[in-house]
């Protein structure tokens, strides 16, 4: 499979902020926030995520997935100068997504599906553990361009209490 990469269309680029606000006060926490605080809040968010009312019925994509998922990409460019891509993934059907990538492209992230499966299935977060690694230089070396999917290599070796 290859991975090709163009910029993310302008009406998405155009709402990121706007989202990641709405991001920062789903997981209680401010837009300019420190990156880790942020990261912190995020994971802290998705182990544990507030529900709403008896009958609210809550969109994990729409509702919590965009909103958390351009927050966390606005801490991640803060803090490693990454940038948001849209990635086609090519193989047997073509997949299209937004992502995060590095800057010589050896790793990415998909922080919309991301946050989505750990809110749809129950899975314990590794955002923060993922930002720490990045942040004390623990991810092995990866080949440039080779959008490596940094989540797919992060994971707990005892998980968090």
């Amino acid at each position: 499979m290859s991975t090709s990469e163009e910029p993310i269309p302008e009406s998405i680029a155009n709402n990121l902020l706007g989202a990641a606000r709405d991001g920062a006060e789903l997981v209680g926490t401010s837009v300019d926030a420190e990156p880790d605080k942020i990261v912190e809040a995020i994971d802290r968010f998705l182990t544990n995520p507030k529900k709403r009312g008896w009958f609210s019925k809550i969109d994990n994509w729409d509702d919590r997935a965009l909103p958390i998922g351009s927050l966390w990409g606005a801490a991640m460019v803060r803090a490693f100068g990454w940038q948001w891509a849209s990635l086609i993934q090519h193989g047997h059907d073509d997949y299209k997504a937004i992502a995060l990538v590095n800057d010589d492209r050896s790793l990415m992230v998909f922080p919309f599906h991301y946050c989505f499966g750990c809110l749809e299935d129950n899975v314990t977060p590794t955002v923060l553990l993922a930002f720490n690694m990045l942040e004390a230089g623990k991810i092995p070396q990866q080949g440039a361009h080779s959008y490596t999917n940094l989540m797919d290599g992060v994971q707990h070796i005892v998980p968090p209490a």
